[in-house]
């Protein structure tokens, strides 16, 4: 007996040798508990980034909107200043002929026509008034039209020193918006190595633990019919352990606005056929997607166009007085923002709310457009329709 059960023992450990045989050592250098440990934090770093990533995209948009203001006051300024100058020299063309017919001889304005033709010293005075006035009234508009132009020109120079600085912040913000894109970038693509990684790692432990378990029933199974040849038996109890999932939940904020507009149902449904494609910053489809880019996309294949900026579409929506903070009063259509601390100024995600408590959203890069359940606790703040 003694040897019998030695031989199964070897066959059971020799089986177990040969099915790890066939996978590689240093795939096991690392346990799957601490690498999946190392990818959720790989993850959790990438959010943050492509958190910072839209906070500095939105900066620059309003950056480049107040740069925009700015030159097309300027170009307004330049039109101005030279509607200006033709009424200038108009003005002065038309000075110029008045006090040159003052001084013709054979016209009733010159000074010796003016003198002849009185009938008496009143109406002599009189003519001379009317005429030195009419001359002078011309040379007011001229004065009138030169300190205009002059006040013009000041502020072209005021706005030009101006737009040289948005220019510079611009620029700035550019650069900055530009780092954290390539730390994006940097750490997408540690993200998915490490998740790749686990993946095969973990197909590989599940394979291993199959081959295990089939050699172990061969071992009982041999054992079962030796025993049934000697007449004896054996009970063998294995016992499993079953994983379970739970929810997460959120609070939601009371709001006096219970409003939140009337956002097309039919935009979810648009939204919706774009799960699954991946995510890439400043991208609005058709393949791919940032967060608020996905809302633009969406309401754009409405005929409704948004700005491609989640703190501008947030800025759409408090605007037209449709911002709810609890989730009973959003309707499918509406979007749903997320910015730092709650807070409206510091919109950083979007999705769009789909109803039941869910919400369709370009999440981050390596996951891409995913459907989410709502969670409106901390950094939630609040949603509605942009329409």
């Amino acid at each position: 007996m003694h040897s019998k059960h030695t031989s199964r023992v070897l066959t059971l450990l020799v089986s177990a040798a040969l099915a790890l045989g066939t996978f590689p050592v240093s795939a096991f250098a690392t346990p799957s508990s601490e690498l999946q440990a190392q990818v959720n934090e790989a993850y959790s770093t990438l959010t943050q980034y492509a958190n910072e990533l839209e906070s500095a995209s939105n900066e620059l948009y309003q950056l480049q909107q107040d740069l925009e203001s700015t030159q097309n006051e300027i170009a307004q300024t330049e039109d101005d200043i030279a509607e200006l100058e033709v009424k200038l020299e108009e003005g002065q063309e038309k000075l110029s002929e008045r006090l040159a017919e003052s001084y013709k001889q054979d016209t009733s304005s010159s000074p010796l026509s003016v003198i002849v033709g009185a009938s008496d010293f009143e109406e002599l005075v009189t003519r001379f008034y009317y005429a030195n006035r009419m001359i002078d009234y011309d040379s007011e508009l001229v004065e009138e039209v030169k300190s205009t132009r002059e006040e013009l020109q000041q502020r072209r120079e005021d706005l030009a020193e101006q737009e040289a600085e948005q220019q510079q912040l611009v620029e700035e913000q550019e650069q900055k918006t530009a780092e954290i894109q390539a730390k994006v970038s940097e750490q997408q693509a540690y993200y998915e190595g490490l998740d790749s990684e686990l993946q095969q790692q973990l197909a590989e432990e599940e394979a291993r633990r199959a081959a295990e378990e089939a050699a172990r029933q061969e071992a009982e199974q041999a054992d079962r019919e030796e025993q049934g040849n000697n007449g004896g038996s054996n009970t063998d109890n294995n016992g499993g352990s079953n994983n379970g999932g739970g929810n997460g939940g959120g609070s939601n904020n009371d709001s006096s606005n219970t409003d939140s507009g009337n956002a097309p149902s039919s935009v979810v449904d648009i939204a919706l056929a774009q799960v699954g494609k991946g995510y890439v910053f400043a991208t609005a489809g058709p393949n791919t997607f940032d967060c608020s880019g996905l809302v633009t996309y969406s309401y754009g294949q409405m005929g409704i166009s948004i700005t491609h900026s989640s703190q501008a579409q947030y800025n759409i929506v408090a605007g037209k007085g449709h911002l709810v903070y609890s989730t009973s009063y959003l309707s499918p259509g509406d979007l749903v923002f997320w910015g730092h601390g709650g807070s409206g100024s510091a919109i950083y995600h979007v999705g769009i709310y789909i109803g039941g408590g869910q919400y369709v959203h370009a999440s981050s890069p390596g996951v891409g457009v995913v459907v989410s359940t709502l969670y409106t606790g901390g950094n939630f703040a609040g949603g509605g329709s942009p329409v």
